[in-house]
Formats: C-alpha cells, structure tokens, sequence
C-alpha cells in the first residue's frame, strides 16, 4: 500500500483539477495514491482526470453531497498510511510529500495531524505566506479553532480518520470542528515550511463575499457543545468568538446592502459592547439607516441654509 493516500473532493473544477492534480503527479516524493472525489460535477471533470495515465490517481463519481461526504467518501476508500487531503483549487509545491513524510519520520510515524504553511495567490500576482505561531503550550483546541488550519496543509495518521470524520451536516468550517474532536485525542505538530498554494479567484470561497458568518456560527455551536470537549475551551475564548462574530455580522450585512439586518446588527452589538470604543460609528451609520434619516438630513440642509443667508 502507499505511504499517502491524497484524497481530492471536486465539483465542476475541470477547468481547474489538472493543475492540482500535476502538482501531486510532481511530487519529489512518489509513494501515494490520488483518490479524485467527483461529488456531482457536470462539467468534463471525468475525463480530465482521465487523461492522466498514471495508475496511482483513482477517479469516483458520487451523486452531489458535498466536500465533508466526498472526503468521508475518500477516506473509507484510502489505502495509505497516512492521508492527506488537497482541494480542487489549491496546489502543492513538489516537496509538499517529502516535507510531510521527513517530520512523520522525525516523530517516529507518531499518530498527529501534521500541517505546513500556505501560502495564498491572488489574481493581482501578490502572494502571502500564512504562518501561525507555534502551538506548543497553547491550548490545542482553541488553537485549530483560532487559525483555521486548511485541510490541503494537513496530513494525518489513517487510524485518527478511522475514528472521526467530518461533520456532513456543516458546509462551513467543516475541517474546523474535525480538528476539535481530533485535538481532544492527538497530538498538533506544525511544520513552519511554506509547501501549498492556495489560489484566490472569483470562485474560490475566500474571495466570494456573501453571508458566511451564519455557517460559521453553526460549526462553532457543534463544536461548543460536545459533551466530549466540555470544559476544554475556556469561556474567554467562546466570548472572543463570539465578539468578532458579532462584529464581523455588521460588516458582512454592510458590504451587502441589506439595512434591516445591518441596523439588527449594530444594535445587537451595541447591547452586548457598549463601552467599545469605535460604537460612535456604529451610531451613525444606525442613524443614518433609521427612517428618520430623510428628516435628519432635511434638517441639516436647513440650517446649512440659514447660516448661509447670515
């Protein structure tokens, strides 16, 4: 069997998929397998994939279920040791394999989740290595909360994915509420080498803004209420999230147009931060927003006009 098993979800990526799946065919390191996950696509993603002539890449077709039951698919079809997972859109960089498989020697094949640093392109040519801080002496759980860890960074002993897998009623933060139960269990070991690149396009989740706090919120309940981590997270750390939640709410309906649901926002905001320093702002777009805007701005115009005639 492989050392890795490279388990790749995809829908409707074909105009994508090739260039992900050369940088694993590119690999300094040449002992996996690609498990192509086609989680419904319509588009030419079959034969894409199937224009490869490599007998390490295996192409399955699922009836669209989305990316946690396309990865639970792959991963109960993995053969490797340990498995890795790497999105449609990202790439690896050719040491991504042996990087990963030098620090599993390091620690003696240690059951871990094992992540390196992403580095993000965006479509301008700007790129930006993401690096966490270390997690040693911090609490794990919060820490794969807090960074978000991408699933295509990652790499993981198959007998931690035996035993959990992802949460198939989320469609957001998914691999975050995994790594929480993993976390309870495993050890965290970083890899500070920059080895993905994550492409930023109109497609890619990152640069399509929409209404994504909501999904967010719903992971971090599942997560905040398993009875397994029960006493692991820290209430400072909930009410921390919950405050950029509550923050970034007002932003989202903001960029969005929708008042109603902006002025909601900012008032919940103002009940439960009133002493925060930049709510002088969050009062005047409020203001602004309230039907008596029109009366307000009215009045402003008329005593504009009455110092003009002095």
């Amino acid at each position: 069997m492989p050392f890795f098993s490279v388990i790749i979800p995809s829908y409707n990526r074909a105009h994508l998929i090739a260039a992900t799946i050369r940088s694993v065919v590119s690999q300094t390191f040449t002992d996996w397998e690609i498990l192509l996950i086609d989680d419904g696509s319509t588009d030419s993603t079959k034969e894409v994939v199937e224009s490869f002539a490599d007998s390490r890449i295996k192409y399955f077709y699922q009836q669209n279920a989305e990316r946690s039951a396309a990865r639970n698919n792959g991963i109960s079809k993995a053969t490797g040791q340990f498995i890795c997972f790497l999105d449609s859109d990202d790439i690896w960089l050719p040491n991504h394999l042996q990087t990963m498989y030098d620090a599993i020697q390091q620690n003696n094949l240690k059951p871990a989740l094992y992540f390196t640093v992403v580095r993000w392109c965006f479509d301008d040519g700007k790129k930006q290595d993401v690096f966490f801080d270390s997690p040693e002496n911090e609490n794990q759980i919060e820490y794969v909360i807090q960074n978000q860890i991408g699933p295509s960074t990652q790499c993981l002993h198959r007998e931690i994915l035996m035993k959990y897998q992802f949460n198939t009623a989320l469609r957001v933060n998914e691999d975050v509420e995994l790594n929480t139960r993993i976390m309870n269990e495993y050890p965290l070991v970083q890899i500070r080498e920059v080895t993905v690149e994550m492409l930023i396009h109109e497609e890619n989740t990152k640069a399509l803004f929409k209404e994504y706090i909501t999904p967010q919120m719903k992971a971090m309940e599942v997560i905040f209420s398993n009875p397994d981590l029960k006493g692991k997270i820290s209430n400072a750390f909930k009410k921390k999230i919950q405050h950029s939640f509550d923050s970034q709410y007002i932003m989202v309906w903001e960029k969005l147009g929708d008042k109603s649901k902006l002025n909601r926002a900012i008032l919940t905001y103002l009940w439960r931060y009133p002493l925060d320093r930049k709510n002088d702002a969050r009062v005047v777009t409020l203001l602004y927003n309230l039907p008596v805007r029109n009366l307000i701005s009215r009045s402003v115009q008329f005593i504009k006009s009455l110092v003009g005639k002095k």
